[in-house]
């Protein structure tokens, strides 16, 4: 059995910054999925874009982050601004991003579904790039925060709880639109956009006003003043550790998300035959009890990580994932359509564990790179391991426009989608889910970093500065 450390006072982060950095992933969440999640009811349902070309727009935009994003992480770690290497990127970020995710939504009627395409990408192009300016150097600030290893599990607690809470938001903004107040989708998206926008800035502004980074050493700063390059920008990937997390978030954003657009199509079409107002509050329902599970579960996990560590937590909460995903074909029941709620409850403290855990093990991985190179590169792993997630996320958008015209969905039939549709439907939003997250159980138990690796690794940096300091 390992042995477990209690966290030393002078490594603890106090609740109050806890909730400030907790606050900006409210932004961070709702940047990151409210676009996709209306992409479709707005763009496909209510203006006529085809889901395939949403789904090549997806893939567009990560194409992007795959520049922006280490450039970001590179500047992140390097720049010196008088207010600190990351919190002025933060607040600028949220700022643009919320008045972009506004913008969004305000295309001119009237227009071809091919002008409301172009659109689309343009704006996504500037509101991603704004994402990309607050979320890497967000994520970098939260691994930095503390270098213990039970800590940085807490940190991401929160960060995990407050990303819940933007999910229920996230949940009910179709249903928003769908009010009597509203004159159909595109008039309600419009104005819920802006409420939302404005969401997006207070919540985000808040860790880069509050929170106070890590200096780094002389040594640290002088590790970090390489130039930008391909291979410098790459070499993330040569720390085997890393690459493990990395394997664990594709495998588990492949499983979950490459059918979790289904959930919408099957809601309105299986359970309600094409009544979009009556599964808005089914789905709006679901949501929230799937973000209410979340939030309820953080403690939990963060319990269950510090007794048994964070790999055997996160393989346990896994296993509970896969049966939440495996019932859906009995709980998706047109007569008793809250049943589904089951499957719910049982998913939403797996993803929990996997985003807390993952993000924690990363915090772990930095020290272990600082170990080998010298260099606090919280920027560049906090860079690849979101745009990570956002290439999964795409690719399963891309992927599942796709599937949804291979299984015979047409919008044009509304209610009358024959059986088979919807059973192939069913089945995938079952099947894959479990494969991916079968996969992800492999990646996190070759996961080489445990408490007590992690442990003498910061006995060694702890050692390093010392020495550093004595010479100095």
């Amino acid at each position: 059995m390992e042995e477990h450390y209690k966290t030393a006072p002078k490594d603890r982060v106090s609740t109050g910054k806890k909730v400030a950095y907790g606050i900006g992933a409210v932004a961070e969440n709702s940047m990151q999925n409210s676009v996709t999640n209306m992409a479709n009811p707005f763009f496909n349902v209510a203006l006529g874009v085809s889901p395939a070309l949403l789904g090549i727009a997806a893939m567009l935009f990560r194409i992007w982050d795959a520049i922006t994003d280490p450039i970001m992480g590179w500047l992140s770690d390097r720049t010196q601004f008088r207010y600190g290497r990351r919190k002025p990127y933060i607040v600028g970020g949220a700022i643009v991003g919320g008045c972009l995710f506004a913008l969004m939504w305000w295309c001119p009627l009237g227009m071809s579904p091919t002008f409301y395409f172009v659109w689309y990408i343009c704006i996504s192009l500037l509101f991603y790039t704004a994402f990309t300016v607050f979320g890497v150097p967000y994520l970098a600030l939260g691994y930095e925060l503390s270098p213990d290893y039970h800590e940085r599990t807490r940190v991401m607690s929160f960060r995990t709880g407050f990303q819940s809470v933007a999910g229920f938001g996230i949940q009910w903004l179709f249903w928003f639109t769908q009010r009597d107040i509203f004159d159909g989708t595109v008039d309600g998206m419009r104005w819920v956009g802006i409420a939302f926008g404005i969401m997006i800035i207070v919540t985000g502004i808040v860790p880069g006003l509050v929170l106070k980074e890590r200096e780094l050493t002389v040594s640290e700063k002088t590790a970090n003043r390489e130039k930008l390059g391909i291979k410098g920008v790459l070499s993330v990937f040569q720390v085997k550790p890393f690459v493990y997390v990395l394997g664990a978030l594709v495998t588990a954003v492949f499983g979950m998300f490459l059918v979790i657009i289904f959930g919408f199509y099957i809601n309105v079409y299986y359970l309600f035959g094409g009544d979009l107002k009556a599964a808005s509050t089914v789905l709006g329902v679901a949501g929230s009890a799937y973000h209410l599970c979340c939030i309820c579960s953080v403690p939990l996990i963060a319990w269950v990580s510090t007794k048994l560590g964070k790999k055997n937590a996160l393989l346990i909460f896994i296993v509970i994932a896969i049966l939440g995903s495996a019932c859906k074909p009995w709980v998706f029941n047109p007569s008793y359509p809250y049943l589904q709620l089951i499957s719910s409850v049982l998913i939403a403290p797996g993803l929990s564990a996997i985003w807390t855990l993952l993000a924690s093990m990363t915090a772990d991985v930095t020290d272990w790179d600082e170990l080998e190179t010298g260099k606090r590169r919280e920027g560049a792993f906090g860079a690849f391991y979101g745009w990570t997630m956002k290439l999964g996320f795409a690719i399963c958008f891309f992927i599942a426009g796709m599937i949804l015209e291979w299984t015979g969905f047409d919008a044009g039939l509304g209610g009358a989608q024959s059986r088979e549709t919807l059973d192939s439907m069913m089945r995938l939003y079952a099947i894959i889910p479990v494969l991916g997250m079968l996969c992800t159980m492999f990646f996190v138990w070759r996961f080489p970093i445990t408490e007590t690796v992690a442990r003498e690794v910061r006995q060694k940096l702890d050692a390093r500065k010392a020495t550093e300091l004595e010479d100095a």
